[in-house]
């Protein structure tokens, strides 16, 4: 960021495409925003290079686009605009989007050592809401940086609405920092950094938890079955996931 001399910014600050017309234009990121805005410029800039730094990024181009590269992570900027991948690919860009997720940030709040935020982990959290010492009084939803978010974060708000009217008795503050620990203990145990400690990779356990602890009934199979589908489809295939989708909405069932 400190060496491109040229236009760059972050994808919370994009709102439309015509800035980019018959620009050469790289895109830092794998997840949805750089999927998103990649596609919408592709209709006006010259060419639209994608960066991840996944493993599992293949550097081709895409199939369904003319003008949409796929490379690996960056290597190098230059200032004459120069852009060098670790693929070994080099070309002049134009401007570069940061599509590289967000950091936790919560400088209103004063944490007095009881919350602290360390590698993008709010902790601690108890299933990633209540801290334990200041619950149900202070509370969190949304902390999730994957997945899909709109259901969980629904039953968190009616965990939270519950605890506070006291429909709902969370555990003693002993028993949540033990939980939490013990969460923090496993994921260390299994070399899974900080970072994901608010990543929604067990989406489904985790929205089943949440409907025990609100004594509701749990999402049904075939809300389940369909999140799942979305996601592996969107993982697998991200020029054919929107079809898939819209498919599946046409064949609902009534979900």
């Amino acid at each position: 960021m400190h060496e491109w001399t040229k236009k760059q910014l972050h994808a919370h600050n994009y709102r439309v495409p015509e800035p980019y017309r018959d620009q050469v234009v790289v895109i830092i990121g794998s997840g949805s925003s750089a999927y998103d805005i990649s596609r919408e410029i592709a209709t006006v800039a010259k060419e639209v290079h994608l960066s991840s730094r996944s493993p599992d990024a293949k550097v081709s181009k895409m199939d369904k686009f003319h003008n949409i590269w796929q490379h690996s992570r960056i290597d190098h900027v230059f200032q004459d605009g120069i852009v060098t991948f670790q693929d070994e690919v080099s070309i002049k860009a134009d401007t570069i989007i940061h599509c590289t997720g967000y950091k936790y940030h919560i400088p209103f709040l004063e944490m007095k050592g009881i919350i602290s935020v360390e590698e993008n982990r709010v902790a601690p959290t108890y299933g990633h809401v209540f801290p334990p010492q200041l619950a149900p009084k202070l509370s969190f939803v949304g902390l999730f940086n994957k997945g899909m978010t709109f259901l969980p974060a629904e039953l968190q708000s009616k965990w939270i609405a519950q605890a506070l009217s006291g429909k709902v008795l969370l555990p003693s503050e002993k028993e949540m920092l033990h939980d939490v620990e013990q969460v923090y203990r496993q994921m260390e145990e299994r070399g899974i950094p900080k970072s994901y400690t608010h990543s929604l990779n067990h989406q489904m356990d985790y929205m089943d938890w949440l409907s025990d602890q609100l004594g509701t009934t749990r999402p049904p199979q075939k809300l389940k079955d369909f999140y799942a589908h979305f996601i592996e489809r969107f993982h697998d295939d991200h020029e054919g996931f929107r079809e898939a989708f819209e498919y599946s909405l046409s064949n609902d069932d009534g979900i």
